[in-house]
């Protein structure tokens, strides 16, 4: 790696900000060029602090597995905001040669409304209350990674019924079924909700997980407190951020002088 590799690569981890502000100044091609050479979690980060339609268009043109695996590494909520400004077919190819489940879960996100509690919403653990409490640590087990605080009962039909605490589950004997331990007063959001008419919401002050369900009442998904927060102040702290690391003039000049060298570093 040459210095001028060496200086790049160091101001994009430590101001990731200006060095997307660089990229956006440059030609789409070139952006693409660069992009094609980076680690793909850096590739992410700049691309998810970049304006979304320049991150789009410039997206467009990385080689297809490339983007395909920026998608299928990417958080949800930059997978959405990114496919929501891509053209129809491109979309359609691109989402049949990912993982199912990845694919399924972007068009998802995208049938719902920007900025609503259905494009925030995350998978739900769902249980029925006919399962004994034995079975069902047994799938809190098989999910780590979605685990949140409660698990959600649904009947045959995927309706809403209620949920059981996680604190509850582990202390309840095995052999017991959810119906005896499960609450059914729990609040819920429709998923075209605004996410600013709920981020206030008195129902966080008890639940950090919110279910998400149809005017059917069946069970879509679960509203992190966390992601309803970070969206809602997004941009207020990107514009302090960019302020503070870019406002001076040495910032300018760092500025400046990345653009350049970013735009040597793909040719």
């Amino acid at each position: 790696m040459n210095p001028d590799e060496v200086i790049l690569n160091n101001f994009i981890d430590k101001h990731p900000f200006p060095a997307a502000r660089a990229l956006e100044r440059l030609k789409e091609e070139d952006v693409a060029a660069f992009l094609e050479q980076q680690p793909i979690e850096k590739s992410l980060k700049l691309l998810e602090l970049m304006n979304t339609g320049k991150a789009a268009n410039c997206f467009a043109l990385l080689s297809p597995q490339l983007t395909r695996t920026l998608l299928e590494n990417g958080n949800i909520s930059f997978a959405e905001s990114l496919c929501r400004q891509l053209e129809t077919q491109f979309l359609e190819s691109l989402l049949s040669y990912i993982s199912p489940k990845k694919a399924t879960a972007i068009r998802q996100k995208l049938e719902q409304k920007p900025d609503t509690v259905g494009v925030l919403m995350v998978p739900a653990i769902v249980v029925n209350k006919e399962m004994s409490v034995h079975d069902a640590i047994e799938i809190v087990k098989r999910n780590k990674e979605n685990l949140e605080s409660y698990l959600y009962i649904v009947d045959v039909d995927g309706s809403f019924e209620g949920g059981v605490k996680l604190k509850e589950l582990l202390l309840a004997d095995r052999d017991m079924v959810l119906e005896e331990i499960m609450i059914t007063q729990i609040p819920s959001f429709l998923p075209e909700t605004p996410i600013k008419k709920v981020i206030n919401h008195p129902a966080w002050y008890e639940y950090r997980y919110i279910p998400v369900i149809n005017r059917a009442n069946i069970l879509l998904g679960t509203l992190p407190y966390r992601m309803a927060k970070e969206i809602t102040y997004k941009a207020d702290k990107q514009g302090t951020k960019e302020i503070l690391e870019t406002g001076s003039a040495l910032g300018e000049l760092y500025l400046l002088g990345l653009t350049g060298l970013l735009q040597s570093f793909g040719k």
